[in-house]
């Protein structure tokens, strides 16, 4: 049968989709409306209270959704922060290098069960430490941080033949892949074989293969905090915001050097989770789990959702990122001032977005 529609009937059947596409359009509207008010009420309840300062930044589909920031950039001045003010982001660094060193890997110069010993033949156990060992901080190299021997305390190589020589002569802490010991020591190691096989610096690298192809204009990695350039200060409270901000963290290189805003973290979490940084296999990889632990990245439930992501702690900078892969949303708070439980407050900003 033969059926032949109407100038008539065509014209009904397209008002109602657009009737349908203005319905939809206002009820998404109203949808975001509510959540930026959930989201902004409970940032104002923090911030009356003087119990965080910081941004947040959501992004859902690579696309910026929400973004705040609240309190001071540089108390003393009372310079407020923006959308751009950058922020030590510590071990959130870990995953800019976890996704750096899979792009080796994906580019053939690496596999993750190679040894440390193609690179730096004299170190300790260097013939049975693997990539993956220090990815998934299995290694078993000495754990500087947590060290009570004096000679590791405040250590500021000034040489990357400083550095070598302290992991060269540094005691064994287990025999690697026995068990998982959180140590910064790993990603350091790490960002040494990027400059191997990049013949660069680690910051040359970081610039080449994220900062540069995916235009992050407020990312950098270590140096001294510079208010000038719109990096805001880090700050404990006693009695009032007290500066914490006295260090440079540009030894810790890929473990924790890396300096950023929340939007530029969403960009870079959204192009590693949509394969414009990493073939699927190497991405598949870095999500391959072990107790909640993968390559860079940790899992994390929130009610019946899952995220993947990073926490970052740095004198009193606290940070945490994560993708969710069902919603296709990007999160990252950074806070350069805190002075209540971290877990609640990124709860509490999860629960406004969601609508839990």
């Amino acid at each position: 049968m033969l059926v032949v529609y109407s100038h008539f009937n065509h014209n009904k059947t397209m008002n109602k989709i657009y009737l349908l596409i203005s319905i939809l359009t206002l009820i998404t509207g109203n949808a975001q409306q509510r959540k930026t008010a959930s989201l902004d009420d409970v940032l104002d309840k923090f911030e009356k209270r003087h119990q965080v300062m910081g941004s947040v930044a959501f992004s859902k589909k690579g696309v910026q959704s929400y973004a705040r920031a609240f309190g001071f950039a540089e108390v003393e001045s009372a310079n407020k922060p923006n959308d751009s003010t950058k922020y030590r982001i510590g071990s959130i660094s870990k995953t800019f290098t976890a996704a750096m060193i899979m792009q080796l890997v994906a580019e053939e110069k690496l596999v993750l069960n190679d040894n440390l010993a193609l690179f730096f033949p004299t170190w300790p156990n260097a013939k049975k430490i693997t990539i993956e060992h220090l990815l998934r901080h299995e290694s078993g190299i000495y754990n500087f941080g947590k060290s009570s021997d004096p000679k590791y305390q405040n250590l500021n190589p000034q040489s990357r033949q400083e550095v070598f020589e302290i992991f060269e002569n540094a005691p064994i802490a287990f025999a690697p892949g026995k068990k998982t010991d959180y140590n910064n020591a790993n990603f350091v190691v790490l960002s040494l074989l990027i400059e191997a096989l990049d013949s660069s610096t680690f910051v040359e690298s970081l610039s080449a293969r994220i900062i540069t192809p995916l235009a992050l204009k407020n990312t950098h990695a270590g140096g001294i905090i510079n208010s000038a350039q719109n990096e805001a200060h880090c700050y404990f409270w006693k009695n009032g915001w007290v500066d914490d901000s006295d260090f440079n963290n540009e030894s810790l290189l890929g473990a924790g050097a890396i300096v950023s805003s929340p939007s530029d973290v969403n960009v870079f979490m959204n192009a590693l989770f949509t394969q414009q940084l990493l073939p699927e296999a190497q991405l598949q990889q870095m999500l391959t789990m072990k107790e909640g632990m993968g390559l860079g990245l940790n899992q994390s439930p929130f009610y019946n959702k899952t995220a993947f992501g990073h926490a970052g702690n740095l004198a009193s900078f606290e940070s945490f990122s994560a993708y969710f892969p069902e919603e296709k949303v990007s999160f990252t708070i950074c806070l350069n001032g805190n002075r209540t439980d971290f877990n609640d407050v990124l709860i509490e900003v999860l629960r406004a977005y969601f609508g839990i």
